[in-house]
């Protein structure tokens, strides 16, 4: 219900009423291959706090270097001054050429890097006028996909006024507090402790375990082999192919494991469930890979031991432990990130639906926009639909051989 006895609404129309129309200037784009040649704007659009770590410069580059991806930085400027920095990345799917945000095939939400001090004078960019500009700076593709864009990100220009279809996929998210028990009120906390002490017991029975960061080089790395020893028995009980089996993505991820932040922190922070007893010792049954950004922590992947302890529950206690770490360090949000799986929404009060924004640069990236948006909705269809969802994981299943699955999700 509204304050009737609040007076600074009206005040507010007031001075929004006779604020200045935003500007619609010569909209112009510059690209560089080159990190350095970027790096002062870098630098500052990547610390203002609403725009997303997976198009900053620790992701982006260890991403180019561990795949040995050419990039394709842009620079947006409203008449000469810069207000976005699109790091992208071109792929050829047939003979099309699509650019996107570099790394996108393994971040979650994304925003682009936009000076949120000067969107405000700037009027959303029509995507004849985005598509003249980029293709003017020498951007070599057909489409340009911005993909898996935040509902705040994608209202902003140069987004705002594209087209767009909703991503396959939302993302969920757990608001945090300084009293851990208000976090967990939000989602059945009486419920959720009675489960991580059960958690506890069935581990304390095999000798018990301890909840290990990767602070230093060598603790990350060994949590890393860790989950690339774990994750592909997962994905392959599922009859999903494992998507980080190549080299450049062990690359990709040791990289942002070893890569510091201005803060001293990884980029990359591991996390996992050690067992302490005799006979299991050292041994890691639950890791999970977070990323921090001004106080929002990402959950970028996880994974189990399913082959001991498998009641134990050792991926839900991980979370619990990472959770109640991040409230006592005054964190606002721990977000499970892209992908609608039970444990997520067990954890979650909040859903995030995602879009997928598109700029066509020439007359076969339109041809090609319609069949991209057609796929994408369907994607979304058979996820949404538990019917056509079980026919595809049925399809899988004829192509990829099934062992016996794990019993809990990562």
């Amino acid at each position: 219900m509204a304050n009737t006895h609040d007076i600074t609404a009206p005040i507010a129309r007031i001075a929004a009423a006779r604020r200045a129309p935003p500007l619609s200037g010569r909209l112009t784009a510059h690209l560089t291959q080159d990190p350095a040649a970027a790096a002062a704007l870098w630098q500052r659009l990547e610390a203002e706090p609403l725009m997303t770590c997976h198009q900053g410069r620790a992701w982006v580059e260890a991403w180019a270097r561990a795949t040995d991806t050419p990039l394709a930085l842009v620079t947006l400027e409203q008449d000469g001054a810069p207000f976005a920095l699109l790091p992208l990345e071109i792929s050829r799917i047939g003979g099309l050429k699509i650019a996107r945000f570099a790394g996108t095939a393994f971040s979650n939400e994304n925003t682009g890097l936009i000076d949120l001090g000067m969107i405000a004078d700037i009027a959303p960019v029509a995507p004849a006028d985005l598509a003249a500009a980029l293709s003017q700076a020498g951007l070599d593709a057909d489409i340009v996909l911005f993909d898996k864009m935040t509902p705040q990100a994608a209202a902003r220009p140069p987004f705002s006024a594209l087209p767009r279809v909703l991503h396959q996929n939302p993302s969920f998210q757990l608001p945090l507090f300084a009293d851990f028990g208000a976090v967990l009120a939000q989602i059945n906390g009486k419920r959720r402790r009675k489960k991580f002490r059960v958690s506890e017991r069935r581990l304390e029975a095999i000798g018990g375990y301890r909840h290990i960061i990767g602070n230093d080089d060598a603790q990350a790395l060994r949590l890393l082999d860790a989950f690339l020893a774990q994750k592909p028995v997962r994905l392959a009980s599922q009859g999903l192919p494992n998507v980080f089996a190549g080299p450049e993505v062990r690359a990709f991820l040791t990289n942002l494991a070893t890569t510091r932040t201005a803060e001293g922190r990884p980029a990359l922070e591991l996390h996992g469930v050690e067992l302490t007893g005799d006979g299991h010792a050292g041994r890691i049954i639950a890791v999970a890979g977070l990323t921090l950004k001004h106080r929002h922590v990402t959950c970028q992947f996880g994974s189990i031991d399913g082959s001991i302890a498998a009641d134990a529950s050792a991926g839900e206690l991980l979370f619990y432990r990472m959770i109640e770490r991040a409230s006592a360090m005054g964190d606002t949000v721990f977000d499970f990130g892209v992908g609608d799986q039970l444990y997520k929404r067990s954890w979650c009060p909040c859903e995030t639906q995602l879009v997928d924004c598109y700029a066509p640069l020439n007359l076969k990236g339109r041809l090609a926009a319609p069949l991209i948006a057609g796929m994408i909705r369907l994607k979304r269809a058979i996820k949404t639909s538990p019917a056509l969802h079980r026919s595809a994981a049925w399809l899988r299943g004829l192509t990829v051989r099934k062992p016996v699955a794990a019993p809990e999700a990562d």
